[in-house]
């Protein structure tokens, strides 16, 4: 959970959403791994966040003064409330 001026290390992100770490709301991740012989392995991954203010996962003050969902549409402005990301893969080890 972060708040309205939490700031995160993590500009490096693998997903299309941005980094949970960085998000100033709530964030959930879960994650499957299931072994399926010995050198294969099937991998689930569910992210979710839901922002509470607006500039998550900007370079600090690119986007501005935080605001929140209600503040940023009275102003305007179109923000995303709520992202997901679901993953599926499979590792092969040799």
């Amino acid at each position: 959970k972060g708040s309205k001026y939490w700031r995160s290390m993590t500009y490096g992100e693998d997903t299309t959403i941005g980094s949970k770490i960085a998000a100033r709301g709530t964030a959930i991740e879960a994650y499957w791994l299931k072994p399926l012989t010995k050198s294969l392995s099937l991998n689930l991954r569910y992210t979710k966040i839901d922002y509470d203010y607006t500039g998550s996962n900007a370079f600090f003050g690119a986007e501005g003064t935080p605001m929140t969902m209600t503040q940023a549409k009275n102003n305007g402005q179109n923000p995303v409330e709520t992202a997901t990301d679901i993953r599926a893969s499979i590792r092969y080890r040799f």
